[in-house]
């Protein structure tokens, strides 16, 4: 009687040992500025709390001007404790690679896995896009476009440490848009990101991001066409200790209201949190 009591306590503290990681609250970072110039963050943010809520997910919001996220980018270990981050911003112009190079630290350095939508591809574009080739140095195998300047201040203050091409972490570099068209986003394979999505989906009128380079192991999840031109519009890339998961599509707010856009979101950052490991 004894030894079966004993076995039936055990089986239930297993049971418990197994159940309890799937029933713990999923933590994401929701980062993004207000009121945005080009996007309509504030309406974005909105519909991001109502997929967090669906998905089950503990969402925490960081928000304000654009210039103050920024600088909070700074801080160390902003995503600790967290299991996901979706940054949706659009800092083009910003040549703050402190900031930058903090914010690649959380996913390369720290482990915690990033989904990044639309204009968070179109960011820091000096680092990349906006300078010269060759400029980052001749040990540099990659194909960004450093600005000079730039790589010069990065060296006098970081010396033989990587410099931080964006395009480079967030592995498909994209540097402008098509027109406000229709895009045809055609599946690529099956992935656990994608599960929910049909094979194929037309969007209303938004924009259709390039690809400038693609860095090795993407993983193209989704293809877009639009009209002739053609990118990959969403994909995978392990970066460091964790991964990153690119999302283009999104400018509009059409795309936001579809349940197609939204289950991509949802998927994704599941995916992500599953599995975080490179």
């Amino acid at each position: 009687m004894k030894r079966a009591i004993s076995f039936s306590i055990l089986a239930t503290l297993a049971a418990a040992t197994v159940l309890r990681p799937a029933m713990a609250s999923k933590k994401v970072l929701y980062f993004t500025h207000e009121p945005g110039r080009w996007h309509k963050y504030t309406a974005q943010k909105k519909i991001f709390g109502q997929i967090a809520k669906k998905a089950g997910w503990e969402v925490t919001i960081m928000t304000g001007e654009h210039e103050a996220q920024i600088a909070k980018l700074r801080t160390p270990d902003f995503a600790k404790g967290y299991d996901a981050i979706v940054y949706n911003f659009c800092f083009a112009k910003s040549k703050d690679l402190e900031a930058q190079a903090n914010l690649v630290a959380q996913t390369k350095e720290h482990g915690v896995p990033a989904m990044l939508i639309h204009c968070a591809m179109h960011s820091w574009w000096p680092s990349y896009k906006d300078g010269k080739t060759g400029a980052i140095g001749p040990d540099y195998k990659g194909k960004a476009k450093g600005d000079p300047s730039l790589v010069a201040e990065w060296r006098k203050k970081h010396g033989d440490k990587p410099f931080p091409a964006w395009g480079d972490f967030t592995g498909v570099a994209s540097g402008r848009h098509g027109p406000k068209q229709p895009i045809v986003m055609k599946r690529v394979g099956e992935h656990p990101s994608t599960k929910s999505f049909p094979k194929e989906f037309t969007t209303g009128k938004t924009e259709l991001y390039n690809n400038i380079y693609v860095i090795d192991g993407v993983v193209p999840l989704i293809q877009g066409v639009q009209g002739n031109a053609k990118a990959i519009v969403m994909w995978l890339c392990p970066q460091g200790k964790s991964k990153v998961m690119g999302l283009t599509v999104g400018h509009d707010m059409g795309d936001w209201a579809t349940d197609e856009y939204r289950g991509l979101i949802t998927d994704g950052v599941n995916y992500l949190i599953e599995h975080p490991k490179p």
